[in-house]
């Protein structure tokens, strides 16, 4: 299954140090200390680096991407949000384990050994099943994915090694509703009770030969507190000049404030039009996770 989080790394050392880096290598463990002690005693005493999906559980127990939001941009929560916004460590690799580096072990052995470890703790450390797909046919995982709640699955070679640094052609992601990053490059003025703040998001999205275009803009899916925030951080990058390579439209070039091209922001759409631009967008968050250089153009 394609859990709806943010990706990790843990490294456990012998004595039973835990630490958590994100995708940019960042070290993120003041982020979510909750879990140092839990992954800890699921080590018990080995040395292990996992690879894993941080996910905040919703009422009905889906991971929510939106609840997670609280919690990744905070580097030292207090008890009150830890206890408010619960994040669990979803592991599915493993990558090495005590003196044994195993990237270029085949994903099944991997898994296999990650299973025989005994993680799972019911609680905060989670090992999520795998499925052959010679035992159960993709559609009705998308299936049972869909009614879990879930974004959709992920299907990897039994065979595949662990290829760090970039995407493997060896991992399919289907996910059950469009969605993608995009780089926000600036905002259109709003009316009303979003007159102090912004009326959408300009986004773009990289070219394979690396020009950042334009692919629309988002007005919808913000909470309030989520204007507030996105205001002073557009404020802080402020720029007096488009950063697009190709120029916007001009209806939205007339008002736009520009900003510089780092903020990367998830969106859910319904479809990409003839000209390139999304239809339906919806804003889910901004991903600390991604750097702007990452995100291409929506498919």
């Amino acid at each position: 299954m394609k859990w709806d989080g943010v990706r990790a790394l843990a490294h456990i050392d012998p004595a039973g140090a835990v630490r958590l880096f994100s995708r940019t290598s960042r070290d993120i463990t003041a982020s979510y200390p909750e879990l140092a002690e839990p992954l800890a005693a699921a080590a018990a005493g080995r040395e292990m680096v996992l690879d894993d999906e941080l996910v905040a559980p919703g009422p009905g127990g889906a991971p929510s991407f939106s609840r997670l939001q609280r919690r990744m941009h905070v580097r030292a929560p207090s008890q009150v949000l830890i206890g408010q916004v619960r994040v669990d460590y979803m592991v599915f690799d493993l990558l090495g384990l005590d003196d044994e580096p195993l990237l270029s072990t085949a994903y099944q052995q991997r898994r296999a050994r990650l299973d025989d470890l005994g993680l799972d703790d019911g609680a905060r450390v989670r090992v999520p099943p795998v499925w052959p797909l010679d035992l159960f046919g993709a559609e009705e995982l998308l299936r049972v994915s869909a009614q879990a709640g879930l974004e959709g699955i992920v299907c990897k070679r039994w065979d595949s090694i662990y290829e760090p640094g970039r995407r493997s052609t060896a991992w399919i992601k289907t996910v059950l509703r469009a969605r993608t990053e995009a780089v926000v490059v600036g905002a259109v003025p709003g009316n009303g009770a979003n007159a102090a703040t912004f009326g959408g998001l300009i986004l773009a999205g990289h070219t394979p030969d690396r020009r950042l275009r334009y692919i629309g803009g988002v007005g919808t899916g913000f909470t309030h507190a989520t204007r507030r925030q996105l205001r002073a951080r557009l404020d802080e990058i402020h720029r007096d000049s488009s950063p697009l390579d190709d120029p916007a439209p001009a209806a939205i070039t007339r008002t736009a404030c520009w900003v510089e091209p780092v903020l990367v922001a998830d969106i859910e759409y319904r479809e990409v039009s003839g000209d390139g631009s999304l239809r339906h967008p919806s804003f889910r968050g901004i991903r600390t996770d991604k750097a702007a250089l990452e995100v291409g153009m929506p498919s």
